[in-house]
């Protein structure tokens, strides 16, 4: 079983959680530059058996999408160029 990786992207910054291998626990990993994501991301796959990212959705307090979506949206589609067999939910 490999781990779940969470990510509470930023336009600046990116924080990025993940669960042990048997995903009963998930603690904070690190935070990394925006411009850094994809790479970051290729080192850790690489290191560690990943088995979905979840990719959050943050949303206005009457339910409408934040400003920060459109941005999140470019990510996942850049995020899936690069990892085409890697699982990807929101």
């Amino acid at each position: 079983m490999g781990r779940v990786l969470a990510i509470d992207y930023g336009t600046k910054r990116c924080g990025i959680a993940v669960t042990d291998p048997l995903q009963l626990i998930a603690s904070g990993l690190t935070t990394v530059a925006e411009g850094e994501m994809l790479d970051y991301l290729a080192g850790y796959f690489e290191a560690e058996e990943v088995e979905l990212v979840l990719v959050g959705e943050p949303k206005q307090r009457d339910g409408s999408p934040s400003g920060v979506a459109p941005a999140i949206s470019a990510f996942i589609e850049k995020f899936r160029e690069r990892f085409p067999s890697m699982e990807v939910a929101r």
